[in-house]
């Protein structure tokens, strides 16, 4: 079974999104999910085939792309959260709002821009982002996810798992 699943992981990777992307939408769909935008659906497709071994991982993997996470691993962050990540996120907040580029690069340049400026390791600061974004520690990068997600939802999911930390 492990061969046979690691096959389909190899066929996923290799194929064409396009001959697989109807089967995807299907299970997004029948989890709930409806898909309006077909580019949308193939871009997420892209950025998680890589995390993929069967069609149902999809959904697994991507859903957060559609819907903002149902839960939050708050789990994950709080043995090491402290006041001084909780201002840099308020802060980043404010800085992301004021932005007019919206793209990974340039998230991420500003990201690690305010983490130098308030002393703090980018990467103490890029698991907390990544399960604010996906609600737990998986996913692709985090700034094409932010990138790919929107602003509005970007800082929404953030500030959403600010209150939850409180």
């Amino acid at each position: 079974f492990e061969k046979a699943k690691w096959f389909n992981h190899e066929w996923i990777q290799k194929l064409d999104v396009t001959n697989y992307a109807v089967r995807v939408k299907t299970i997004f769909e029948t989890n709930g999910i409806t898909i309006n935008d077909d580019a949308y659906l193939l871009k997420v497709i892209e950025l998680v085939k890589g995390r993929c071994t069967l069609l149902p991982d999809f959904f697994t993997q991507g859903s957060f792309f559609f819907q903002a996470p149902a839960t939050i691993d708050t789990d994950a962050i709080k043995p090491k959260w402290e006041e001084k990540k909780n201002m840099f996120f308020m802060e980043l907040i404010k800085a992301w709002q004021l932005s007019t580029l919206w793209d990974a690069t340039d998230l991420e340049t500003s990201f690690k821009e305010l983490a130098a400026a308030n002393t703090l390791k980018t990467g103490m600061l890029m698991l907390p982002l990544r399960v604010m974004l996906v609600g737990g520690k998986f996913g692709p990068g985090v700034f094409e996810i932010a990138t790919t997600i929107g602003k509005e939802a970007t800082i929404t999911r953030i500030a959403h798992t600010l209150s939850l930390l409180q």
